[in-house]
């Protein structure tokens, strides 16, 4: 940016899900780099704790909800608030990291005639944009985290909102909360780690058959996988299929809170997703120095390029090959390991990201000046 603009992102949550964690690396860039950062997200928590440590920068304690009926009164008292801040602090752009936050930044922006720009993570129906989209509530830009997704994404958006930019941005990492440890400590490791939560799309259940398939061919492996419970019926299959493979080496171990440290004790790290729109644990696993295996997706096979050890969605079989290979040779192992480290350290870093992130903002700021010319 020619002018370094004033921001303010608005966050639902204050935990540190892979959402937030991407929104703090560009904070933290931003406001190295000179920008104006100011953040709307609730009160207290992990966020809260991160932003105190950056200077120039101020935020505002603000529950998000979408509201109905009577709560358009709580809602009306928050809007008054945000647009007090944004007009006070000389605000030039809003982005919108929540759809749970999108009404109040859509509202927030036409009032103030500030552009809003929404951040998506998730798939949704066509009829869900033309709820959140329609009439008034365009947004200046939405933002989609992989070219896999927009392209899926675009065509939705488009009949609801014609012409509108969608466009694909990279999650970053700060791979300084990711350091690796020497290749020396991974040779005596025997640990696969799954971070995911527990749902049918993730595909837990086939950690059974993909162990079982490694104890015929002599290789005993340790699989973890942490992630919470999302579809309990699910999770009774997954305890279903552990009675079917009683000498099984899986263990579940539940949400975990330093997901870093969980990648310093494995060998290697899978994801057995049959979708995503990103896939941030990957990002993870690459920023750590831990070679990924799983199945070949379009926004998966996007973060990792030609880094990773990818097969075909359900072909247990060659993802059990590649873990062994990949866990009994060491230079194979060594190599895959620099690879993922070079690349997520290249293409994800916020010194590479948050740049193409302000040329969007440039984008959408010019088109807001000329529509009010």
């Amino acid at each position: 940016m020619k002018k370094k603009h004033r921001i303010l992102y608005l966050r639902a949550t204050s935990m540190p899900g892979a959402g937030t964690r991407v929104m703090m690396g560009w904070v933290k860039w931003l406001n190295e780099n000179g920008y104006g950062i100011y953040v709307g997200a609730p009160n207290g928590g992990w966020l809260k704790e991160e932003l105190a440590k950056f200077a120039n920068r101020r935020t505002i304690d603000a529950d998000f909800f979408i509201p109905k009926g009577k709560e358009y009164i709580r809602f009306a008292f928050l809007i008054i608030r945000l647009c007090f801040f944004v007009i006070r602090n000389r605000i030039g752009l809003i982005h919108c990291n929540s759809d749970v936050a999108y009404f109040t930044a859509i509202t927030v922006g036409r009032l103030t005639r500030r552009p809003v720009v929404t951040h998506l993570r998730y798939h949704y129906t066509e009829e869900f944009y033309s709820w959140l989209f329609g009439g008034w509530r365009k947004p200046d830009m939405v933002v989609l985290v992989s070219e896999a997704f927009r392209k899926e994404e675009v065509k939705k958006i488009h009949s609801v909102c014609p012409g509108i930019p969608v466009r694909a941005l990279h999650n970053c990492i700060d791979l300084t909360r990711y350091p690796p440890v020497s290749t020396e400590d991974k040779t005596v490791s025997c640990r696969v780690f799954y971070p995911a939560a527990i749902s049918l799309r993730k595909r837990q259940a086939q950690l059974y058959q993909i162990d079982s398939i490694l104890q015929k061919k002599g290789c005993k492996l340790q699989f973890v996988a942490a992630g919470k419970i999302n579809e309990p019926g699910y999770w009774n299959l997954c305890q279903s299929e552990s009675e079917k493979y009683p000498q099984n080496n899986v263990e579940f171990i539940g949400h975990v809170n330093d997901v870093a440290a969980q990648y310093r004790k494995s060998l290697l790290s899978l994801t057995l997703s049959e979708y995503e729109t990103f896939g941030y644990s990957v990002l993870e696993s690459m920023a750590s120095g831990i070679p990924v295996v799983g199945y070949r997706i379009g926004p998966v096979e996007e973060v990792l390029g030609e880094s990773g050890c990818l097969v075909e969605v359900d072909d247990v079989e060659s993802v059990a090959c590649a873990i062994h290979t990949l866990s009994s040779d060491r230079g194979k192992w060594q190599d895959y390991s620099r690879r993922v480290r070079d690349r997520a350290s290249h293409y994800f870093s916020p010194d590479h990201i948050c740049p193409i992130l302000i040329e969007m903002y440039e984008e959408v700021l010019g088109d807001h000046k000329r529509g009010e010319s």
